[in-house]
């Protein structure tokens, strides 16, 4: 088999500090023992990758998933000749604790994952859907969501002392305070701690009382909302790229993608049918009227 170029990928997230995305294809390249002062939440895509630490180590394969503590001495190598593909989360130490704080409202300590490979199905196609749409979005705050719900059951799920959940009671009033926010201020680049602000929760706690409220996650009502008002353009206008820009999405392609996932139809053909429809039945209607008077 014919060996791949080696590549390496790295994104960052302005609206979600302390977190960086790395995507590594076909490394062939051993790292000698050293040490990261993030957490390194990785799952193998393609090949073997071996991770030797103090404890032993382990031969991760595809679909396997892995997770190193902060300072945490290890070594990793390819099995293969022909390298291995992996996707990692570097996620400091200090985002990791705010978010275990968050979950029980009180300060916690560092979360500490015990295990370094994880056979876990359900983990395993979380990191997949969350990679999927780091390097896919729809929205900034489809990413930082997905960011916050990922990291959320990682240590929820995982670590070795996971905090107990902290009950806010009743939310309806802040609920609908967002709800009002997103309907004012649709066209702007949202941020899911923007939001969780105006409710006067922390992310964690508003993304689980929107949910439990709204049926759907902040985001997806977000998009929701833009796609209806687009709608309304649609049956006046045919300029789809202005209109991806009046209702806040990214561009005309993003506008396009997520109108036809929702609606069913491009936007294009939505308008065409639509404005066609609206106008038959005005002259339907001014028709009526002359033949009244």
């Amino acid at each position: 088999m014919k060996k791949q170029r080696e590549s390496i990928k790295e994104f960052s997230f302005p609206f979600f500090t302390g977190v960086e995305a790395i995507i590594g294809q076909h490394i062939v390249n051993e790292f000698r023992r050293h040490i990261h002062k993030s957490y390194i939440i990785g799952i193998i895509e393609q090949g073997v990758r071996n991770i030797t630490h103090l404890e032993g180590s382990n031969q991760v394969s595809e679909n396997e998933a892995f997770v190193l503590n902060p300072c945490q001495v290890h070594a990793c190598s390819s099995i293969s000749k022909l390298g291995h593909s992996y996707k990692i989360l570097s996620v400091s130490p200090e985002t990791m604790q705010s978010i275990a704080s968050q979950i029980s409202e009180k300060p916690e300590k560092r979360p500490f994952f015990k295990k370094v490979h994880y056979k876990n199905d359900a983990l395993s196609n979380r990191m997949i859907r969350l990679f999927d749409t780091i390097e896919d979005p729809e929205s900034d705050i489809e990413v930082e969501s997905n960011l916050y719900s990922f990291l959320t059951y990682l240590i929820m799920s995982f670590s070795e002392s996971p905090p107990l959940i902290y009950t806010t009671g009743e939310q309806s009033d802040s609920i609908k305070r967002v709800c009002d926010y997103i309907g004012k201020n649709f066209v702007e680049n949202i941020t899911l701690k923007k939001l969780a602000n105006v409710a006067c929760l922390s992310p964690f706690h508003f993304q689980r009382e929107f949910k439990k409220s709204m049926g759907i996650t902040p985001h997806e009502y977000l998009s929701d909302f833009r796609i209806r008002e687009s709608k309304k353009m649609l049956l006046n206008s045919t300029d789809i790229a202005d209109i991806a820009i009046q209702t806040g999405f990214f561009d005309q392609s993003h506008f396009s993608r997520i109108f036809r996932k929702t609606i069913g139809i491009p936007p294009g053909k939505y308008s065409k049918i639509n404005s066609m429809e609206c106008a038959n039945k005005t002259n339907s209607a001014n028709a009526k009227s002359r033949m009244a008077d």
